[in-house]
């Protein structure tokens, strides 16, 4: 299970307006996002969980127009970024949730977090049951031991998490961890918010 007291957590999120989907495992998520955006235009933010669960290769395979920075050069990435965030359907993961339905998020240059909050008219989010954590402080400490620290190495940072495996709030100008946010509840412009909740492990 997802976590302890599951349908109990499912009716805290339900009450900060999101809209709650689950899935027994990668295949059956994959099946409802696919479902889910139709032939939609889809921004997808760095994620390694819609990555891994190839969902840009199969929306566009539907039809869907897909806006993914990861496969595109640096000079290209603000007019992505731009297009990303305008779509119909933005896609993409959370760091951690609480179990108090808060989605807590750490960003280098803040596309995804901006975009999980302003300019598309949904938002989906994959969430696997290893982002679940109990609260804020849980979730922050989890997001500087576990997320910083895998992907600055992913991306080749030569910065401090990505040798000690963990936040030194360092100051290099190739620091991963320069916005923080906490989204209490589905934000007012956002029509839909769409959590996916995985029970299986799925990104990091």
């Amino acid at each position: 299970m997802f976590c302890e007291n599951y349908a109990q957590f499912v009716s805290e999120l339900k009450n900060r307006n999101y809209t709650v989907h689950s899935a027994k495992n990668a295949a059956e998520a994959k099946d409802i996002a696919l479902s889910l955006i139709g032939s939609a235009t889809v921004g997808c933010g760095g994620s390694i969980t819609v990555q891994s669960l190839g969902l840009p290769d199969a929306l566009r395979a539907q039809g869907c127009e897909v806006y993914f920075h990861w496969e595109h050069t640096a000079a290209e990435l603000p007019s992505v970024f731009h297009k990303a965030a305008s779509s119909e359907w933005y896609i993409c993961s959370t760091n951690a949730i609480t179990r108090a339905g808060k989605l807590v998020n750490i960003d280098g240059n803040a596309n995804r977090v901006a975009s999980m909050i302003y300019g598309p008219k949904k938002v989906l989010l994959i969430i696997g049951k290893n982002k679940f954590t109990e609260t804020v402080d849980k979730a922050l400490d989890r997001i500087k031991t576990v997320v910083c620290p895998k992907n600055a190495q992913r991306l080749n940072r030569t910065i401090p998490c990505a040798k000690t495996g963990k936040c030194v709030n360092c100051y290099s100008p190739q620091r991963i961890c320069n916005v923080t946010t906490i989204i209490e509840a589905k934000p007012g412009l956002i029509s839909e918010m769409h959590l996916l909740l995985v029970d299986e492990e799925l990104g990091y």
